[in-house]
């Protein structure tokens, strides 16, 4: 049974799956993907390199596929892929990307906190951007775990508490906290596309550095590094790279 939590995650990302927000072209087409790829990778243009320099061989499983952008890539390199979303549209498009660029793989509707898979079935295990939503993420992890084959790698990104966008989201907040009721928990989701008009907004949770990689002490070779969104078509300057959003955590089983 969905927990509050669950059901907000499912409705948000069922209405706004991640990226979709900037492709005007059918839905499914070519074109649609495409431009959600280009998009992406305009934001983040150290995460193709990122991605491919990680993903392994073998079976590789991603938790949390959105649309399917990152996917697509982990797809055109590992032997073979499985995609998991809570919600069924994202798995849905996931899919439908994984026909149309004749790639195998399978997307599926699953939960990270109980995933339908034998134990000890990947290489590699994938997620960007989505334990910070979960309502309980170390049972994510512990499932993580399970799936994962020994000396099996792991990559996750998790949002930074330590950050200048999240300091600047904490600055307006307590600007503005006078002429609102709202709390915090309610406010922060608003930073996701289409949370702001929901009734119910997704759980988020912000990881420094330390908690991040306590958060995988079960794993060895743990390492964390911080990337952040291009702004304008710039990277942030070199003395300000610790504090990008993205808290980006590696290791293996």
């Amino acid at each position: 049974m969905k927990t509050e939590a669950r059901k907000a995650a499912s409705e948000q990302w069922s209405a706004n799956p991640a990226g979709t927000n900037h492709a005007a072209a059918p839905e499914g087409t070519k074109e649609f993907y495409d431009q959600m790829t280009s998009s992406r990778y305009r934001l983040q243009p150290w995460l193709p390199n990122l991605l491919r320099s990680w993903v392994p061989s073998g079976r590789v499983l991603e938790i949390g596929c959105g649309a399917g952008t990152d996917h697509s890539v982990i797809a055109g390199i590992a032997r073979d892929t499985v995609a998991i979303d809570l919600a069924e549209r994202g798995a849905r498009l996931t899919q439908a990307r994984l026909k149309l660029e004749g790639r195998p793989g399978v997307a599926q509707v699953a939960d990270a906190e109980c995933m339908p898979f034998p134990d000890e079935s990947f290489d590699g295990v994938y997620s960007f951007g989505v334990l910070h939503h979960t309502d309980h993420p170390e049972q994510a992890v512990a499932e993580m775990w399970r799936v994962m084959r020994p000396g099996a790698t792991f990559m996750v990104a998790l949002y930074h508490k330590h950050s200048t966008f999240a300091a600047q989201k904490a600055l307006t907040y307590l600007i503005g906290m006078r002429w609102r009721s709202q709390s915090w928990r309610d406010y922060l989701p608003e930073l996701e596309y289409g949370a702001a008009q929901l009734k119910d907004r997704p759980l988020v949770r912000l990881y420094s550095r330390g908690s991040a990689k306590q958060l995988f002490s079960r794993f060895c070779d743990v390492r964390v590094t911080v990337e952040h969104p291009s702004l304008r078509g710039y990277l942030l300057p070199r003395w300000l790279r610790p504090f990008g959003w993205y808290v980006i955590v590696t290791g293996r089983r």
